[in-house]
């Protein structure tokens, strides 16, 4: 799967887009496929490094999205496989 993602360091020049394998789903998780992104002024902040998050590199900032649940881990009982989701962080 494509994703765009900080691999070294915070900035707009260090955004870069790569390849990743599609994730296996664990208990209690769910795999979406992504059918749209906005990126938000918490994603501004995280971007320039401003919250000082000490997150490990390669990572991807987003906090909005939508798109269709392809596949659901054990106990997952909330959503199924077809349902359209939307999910923010705060």
């Amino acid at each position: 799967m494509k994703v765009i993602e900080f691999q070294n360091g915070f900035g707009i020049e260090s955004l870069k887009l790569t390849e990743r394998p599609i994730p296996k789903v664990s208990s209690g998780q769910v795999l979406i496929k992504m059918q749209a992104a906005s990126l938000n002024y918490r994603d501004l902040i995280i971007i320039n490094g401003a919250l000082g998050l000490k997150h490990p590199f390669p990572f991807i900032p987003l906090s909005d999205g939508v798109g269709e649940v392809v596949e659901v881990g054990e106990g997952v009982t909330r959503v199924k496989t077809g349902d359209r989701v939307a999910d923010r962080l705060a």
